[in-house]
């Protein structure tokens, strides 16, 4: 089965780095969870459908295990503890890497 990155995915995902500086607290973190809530918002102000939202949390999941992160889908969900903006960044700009090459292959 190919990976199945959507279009979507670039725009989105740099988007969502935009926006996550602005979400963070003085400490400079925010809730995993915020990470998904920040990419949903971005996708629908660019009339992105669901789907591939889901489809590029894949991405964004695979790309934040790559770096290390040992219960990605998890850390995505959870409102409970917070992580540095600079490693949610982190994790994105890794996701933007792989929907870039991706998108070259093609």
């Amino acid at each position: 089965m190919a990976n199945v990155i959507p279009s979507s995915a670039l725009p989105v995902l740099n988007k969502t780095v935009d926006a996550l500086r602005f979400r963070a607290n003085a400490d400079g973190e925010i809730f995993g969870g915020e990470i998904m809530d920040v990419m949903q918002e971005s996708a629908s102000s660019l009339g992105v459908a669901r789907l591939e939202v889901l489809l590029i949390r894949t991405v964004l999941v695979r790309a934040m295990e790559s770096l290390g992160e040992y219960y990605p889908a998890e850390v995505l969900q959870n409102f409970e503890s917070r992580m540095r903006v600079s490693y949610a960044i982190k994790y994105l700009q890794g996701a933007i890497a792989v929907a870039s090459q991706e998108k070259a292959a093609v």
